[in-house]
């Protein structure tokens, strides 16, 4: 790679930095298995004494998550315990709203399942009504966290706001119960699930479903009006609180450094293996990496994108362009998943290019659109491909 360019990357990092864009910025790029950058910028918090931000803080991985979900899955289906194309009601038999015996899967790892969130009706106002009308889940199972649970027993009745298979809308809640599934098939906790079969065979030693209380002074802490850092629910205080530390959402739970999650990213550019380990079968990668979905549109925060091109846990680069999403110089197929907050990567096939980009991003447009620099980062870092 030019040295040039990548020192091109690092000055616009500290830029950012300095010019406050954010108080926080890591970033970890790697080209055939060797890192080229490595580097964090800012403060760990806002305080103007606060300490310097450290290549193995920690930040909210937010939706970043959803791959790691995603691969557990996988793991399950190539046990012989799941099957994709089986309805999810095969497991989840709560699942209860009307046209919801036609999801399968396949339909939650692809985020075609009809259901909705963030700010689109009718889960605007469906979980605050069942907020307010007051919840009674049942006994919390051994394998289970108190929090996801409650979080379950408000949408297991969600209205679909779709048909299943004819929209990507992308949507928490298909993590959420994908990751139900996954713990009530394997029997297991899910954190203790991902660190046994992820986390620890790819020497992830930073990377979180809950943060344990000995790791706590190395979370970055976003200024208090930054968004998503204010409390919006009882189920989400914050995007760095404790509460959200210790929740172990199988859609946005996790909490990781830039290289345990380059580490990630490698596994699947290396098709399933890294070092001694094998995650993933080679057709468990293709499989998660290719557009499931074809054809299929997409609508994301008010969006409609024509061509959604999402695999099983990853969106797969197509022509169609997401808004302030990624950068251009992308090759085709390129895989990637971002997280709310400012968290990014992304693995680059043609070019053998595995980035990851965390930033505690400052501002969100009125549409909730994170205005970060990813996509530049992107750009600078695929520009110095050289061969």
């Amino acid at each position: 790679m030019l040295p040039e360019r990548i020192e091109r990357a690092r000055d616009l990092c500290a830029q950012w930095v300095r010019d406050g864009h954010t108080t926080a910025l890591s970033v970890c790029v790697a080209r055939r298995g060797v890192i080229v950058l490595h580097e964090a910028f800012g403060q760990l918090r806002a305080e103007s004494d606060a300490p310097p931000l450290a290549t193995n803080s920690l930040f909210p991985i937010s939706s970043c998550t959803k791959p790691i979900t995603a691969t557990l899955a996988m793991q399950l289906v190539e046990d012989g315990l799941l099957g994709l194309n089986r309805p999810a009601r095969d497991y989840l038999p709560e699942l209860s709203a009307a046209g919801s015996d036609e999801i399968l899967v396949h339909h939650l790892l692809t985020h075609t399942s009809g259901y909705v969130w963030y700010d689109e009706e009718p889960i605007a106002t469906y979980t605050p009504q069942q907020l307010r009308d007051g919840l009674d889940p049942p006994p919390c199972p051994e394998t289970q966290h108190p929090m996801s649970h409650a979080f379950l027993h408000l949408f297991y009745d969600a209205p679909l706001a779709a048909t299943p298979g004819t929209q990507m809308i992308y949507a928490d809640l298909n993590y959420q119960f994908l990751g139900e599934i996954v713990r009530r098939l394997s029997g297991r906790r899910i954190w203790e699930l991902a660190r046994e079969r992820i986390f620890a065979p790819l020497g992830m030693d930073d990377s979180f479903f809950i943060v344990p209380e000995s790791e706590m002074e190395r979370v970055v802490i976003r200024p208090p009006d930054a968004p998503l850092a204010a409390p919006v629910s009882p189920l989400y205080q914050g995007i760095d609180s404790r509460q959200m530390q210790e929740a172990p959402y199988a859609s946005n739970g996790v909490f990781s450094t830039p290289l345990d999650m380059a580490r990630f990213g490698q596994c699947f550019l290396k098709q399933g293996s890294y070092g001694r380990s094998r995650l993933l079968s080679r057709a468990s990668v293709a499989a998660m990496t290719r557009d499931q979905i074809p054809g299929v549109p997409a609508r994301f925060l008010g969006q409609h994108i024509p061509i959604a091109s999402w695999g099983y846990g990853w969106a797969v680069e197509s022509p169609a362009k997401w808004k302030y999403y990624n950068g251009s110089l992308w090759p085709l197929g390129t895989f990637n998943h971002g997280g709310g907050g400012g968290a990014m990567l992304w693995v680059d096939r043609e070019h053998e290019i595995v980035g990851v980009y965390f930033e505690a991003c400052r501002r969100f447009t009125e549409k909730l659109e994170m205005l970060w620099n990813a996509d530049r980062f992107q750009n600078v870092i695929t520009a110095a491909m050289e061969d």
